[in-house]
């Protein structure tokens, strides 16, 4: 190709940093000798320059490519090598930082001068390695070829970088120059970086998160067989009034079959406004139940939105009070309201036909930020598997005072609601997390479930009930001085910090956060995979950035009547495969 090792070099190793941060405008900074004439070889003086070579890259680009023109560009740095450095600072003027050098925070440098010794009567010289504990750079790379092959070091500004950093930046150089060496016409973005080991274990090792659960099983079916062991307890308390597992039970069962004969089916969508309290739960658990899947409505919420998810969700009845019909706009949907009398009276206690978990359970709308808000259609058994994994991190009896604050227009509301309730614990309903020091039963809360800014607002108005024993936030970022404030409360023993998007129901990764350790979104939950992957959707090396994928049982079935947007979001997993 006509090129030089320098040339080969520096364009594998400008690839390198192209595929670290994603930039496609390369400089790096080389010295250059300054003697291209035999007249100045002998002479003693100081004729170094550094030269700014310039990369264009594109994820179309082959090696040879790109090597070309770092080859058109290095002979046109070596023509123009007298013009001192410094002049060219002054021509062009760039903005300057004095935390970093002009046009380039990076140097390579490449010792082709042969080997030799220097021999005086009398001497034994041998060479002294001097020790650099300054960066001059970001990075250094100084590589110099030697009968051996090629060796070198790599400098780094220990601000910016870690020695386990710095060690797999070596590594990928490594196995980059060999793919380049094997296939030099390969496209930049599909040569490799990492090993084969170093692959595995992003791809696989990091994702064995295989979790049994019933993916047969329905949201309701797991509340049903909780109510069936303990009958007698609490499931639901609000203000002064409680429920019994079997007494939410037959009103849930009451009301199904009630949404039964309004032909509420398998597939068929039930919109429900109601304020917080009992007949909110017992309107969800009869939807379900009714095998229906249930589309949230939050008579707190405008009229203009409440009116676009009912015309968005097409749903089929609206089931709400009477005294919420002034909060609703016009709308032909049919409508059920809960108290209105027999809906709820009696004691029948027929379990309804079950649905099936493949089939909807219910939707989540987003915020309409990005433009339009989109209804995330849930399976059953996407939530199944959520709570299957939740059941193992939270034992039974930090549940017994489950604080159930959000609105059900957000999924952080199917952990406060239906884990407690598969699990034998209790649901403390609340208007918000605000007024968890005003509750009746506020020294019965053992778990809160919310956003840090609630939390800290919380903190605010004084310590926490004395009875909390975990803390789960999501939803934002987690600040560590939350955490520490947190950890001083009296008999908090857990913070965890949870993260995942409605598309993948609720939480995807979750992180038991300490009092001193670095904010984090943690690992996988169980039956999840996380991939990070570049714009190629390739895999990208630990510490590089990229774009987060997750997978697995709990990726929703996509976005209701939008099935463009549903393909363009809701992609193969490639790597599910993987050995």
């Amino acid at each position: 190709h006509h090129a030089t090792l320098f040339m080969v070099l520096l364009a594998g190793f400008q690839t390198l940093l192209h595929r670290y941060s994603g930039q496609d405008d390369i400089v790096v900074g080389s010295p250059i000798a300054g003697r291209n004439r035999s007249e100045t070889e002998g002479l003693i003086g100081f004729f170094v320059n550094t030269l700014a070579l310039r990369a264009r890259l594109s994820d179309q680009d082959t090696f040879v490519s790109l090597l070309e023109r770092v080859r058109e560009t290095t002979l046109g740095a070596y023509a123009h090598q007298e013009v001192p450095f410094e002049k060219l600072v002054e021509v062009l003027q760039p903005r300057r930082d004095l935390s970093r050098p002009p046009f380039f925070q990076v140097m390579f440098t490449l010792q082709n001068v042969p080997d030799s010794e220097l021999h005086l009567p009398g001497l034994k010289l041998s060479a002294l390695e001097a020790a650099s504990t300054t960066a001059k750079f970001e990075l250094t790379l100084a590589m110099s070829a030697t009968a051996r092959g090629l060796s070198g070091t790599l400098e780094y500004n220990t601000d910016l970088f870690d020695a386990s950093t710095a060690a797999r930046l070596v590594e990928h150089l490594r196995t980059l120059l060999g793919a380049i060496a094997v296939s030099p016409r390969q496209k930049l973005s599909a040569l490799p970086l990492m090993s084969a080991d170093e692959r595995r274990q992003v791809l696989t090792r990091w994702n064995e998160t295989a979790l049994p659960f019933p993916d047969d099983a329905c949201i309701h079916e797991l509340f049903e067989a909780q109510a069936a062991k303990t009958p007698d307890a609490a499931a639901l308390l609000h203000g002064d009034s409680s429920l019994t597992y079997a007494e939410l039970d037959a009103r849930a069962n009451q009301l199904a079959h009630e949404l039964r004969a309004r032909g509420v089916g398998p597939e068929v969508r039930v919109a429900l406004c109601m304020e917080r309290g009992m007949d909110m739960v017992v309107g969800l658990l009869a939807i379900l139940k009714a095998g229906g899947a249930y589309v949230p409505l939050d008579p707190a919420y405008p009229r203009e939105r409440l009116g676009l998810i009912l015309e968005d969700s097409q749903a089929r009845l609206l089931l709400t009070r009477a005294s919420l019909a002034s909060v609703l706009p016009e709308h032909s949907v049919p409508v059920l309201y809960v108290d209105s009398e027999g809906v709820t009276s009696g004691t029948v206690s027929v379990t309804p036909p079950r649905a099936a978990s493949h089939q909807l359970a219910y939707l989540i709308y987003t915020s309409g930020s990005t433009g339009r808000p989109k209804a995330v259609a849930i399976e059953h058994r996407n939530a199944v598997a959520f709570l299957a994994w939740a059941r193992t991190v939270f034992p039974p009896e930090v549940l017994t005072g489950t604080l159930a604050a959000t609105s059900i227009n957000f999924d952080l509301s199917i952990f406060e609601l239906f884990l407690p309730l598969a699990t034998g614990g209790t649901v403390v309903l609340a208007e918000n997390a605000l007024a968890l020091p005003t509750l009746p039963a506020a020294h019965r809360v053992t778990l809160v479930n919310t956003v840090p800014s609630v939390m800290a607002e919380l903190l605010r108005s004084g310590p926490l009930p004395d009875s909390v024993r975990v803390v789960n936030l999501a939803g934002e970022p987690l600040p560590t001085p939350l955490v520490r404030e947190l950890y001083a409360q009296p008999n908090v023993q857990k913070v965890y910090d949870l993260y995942g998007p409605s598309e993948t129901t609720t939480y995807s990764t979750y992180a038991l956060r300490q009092a001193d350790a670095p904010a984090t979104i943690g690992r996988p939950i169980g039956n999840t995979q996380l991939y990070v992957l570049d714009d190629q959707r390739q895999p990208v090396p630990v510490g590089v950035p990229g774009e987060l994928f997750i997978g697995g049982a709990g990726v929703a079935r996509g976005y209701l009547g939008r099935p463009e947007l549903t393909a363009e979001r809701f992609v193969p997993d490639a790597f599910s495969g993987v050995p």
